[in-house]
């Protein structure tokens, strides 16, 4: 039960700002990219991102819980035509202001995407590399980072961004437990605003 309590804390710090914002579609190659791939190709799905979003999470504290629901809103823009930067604003269960801010990418060289995370409940740099699944319509994030409650201790965490339509993407935010298995403990549904 300790375990899952820590996981709501990152679900707070984490889902509320887990997004991403555009890259440049249909740009010429870029210095440092292959020759013949196209800068825009994998970094479209980020384009779709990018805006102003109104964010409705939900994270579960343990087996049998009822979800607990936090509201915040997230700026996504895209920086130099090949990052996004995304801003989030809310506040963390009990009216304590949380801010976030996500970095994402795409290296050409390695052939995946990569980010950061950072945010003001904690002073953890979080780092991100994910693939783009084929039907271009979901990122999958890995990263690695402390169980908060129990700093020496790490886990392995995944961030799953989906879009569903022009104006709607979800986040699913997701834990290795001891087991193997993965375990979503949260789950943020984005609408973008106007």
């Amino acid at each position: 039960m300790a375990f899952v309590k820590a996981i709501f804390v990152v679900v707070v710090m984490m889902v509320g700002a887990t997004t991403a914002a555009p890259v440049t579609a249909g740009a010429a190659a870029a210095v440092g990219e292959p020759p013949g791939r196209q800068a825009g190709e994998p970094t479209a799905f980020l384009e779709r991102l990018a805006g102003e979003w109104s964010v409705v999470s939900e994270a579960v504290l343990g087996p049998g819980q009822e979800p607990v629901r936090t509201e915040s809103r997230e700026l996504a823009r895209l920086l130099g035509g090949k990052w996004l930067v995304a801003e989030s604003t809310g506040a963390a269960p009990g009216g304590r202001p949380v801010t976030s801010i996500l970095t994402l990418g795409y290296d050409p060289v390695e052939e995946r995407f990569i980010g950061t995370y950072i945010s003001s409940m904690q002073t953890h740099l979080w780092s991100y590399t994910g693939t783009l699944d084929d039907s271009g319509t979901a990122l999958t994030l890995d990263t690695e980072g402390p169980i908060l409650g129990d700093p020496a201790r790490t886990a392995k965490y995944r961030e799953v961004i989906e879009i569903e339509g022009a104006d709607h993407k979800v986040v699913r935010s997701m834990i290795l437990g001891p087991d193997g298995e993965w375990f979503e403990f949260a789950r943020a549904e984005y609408r973008r605003d106007g």
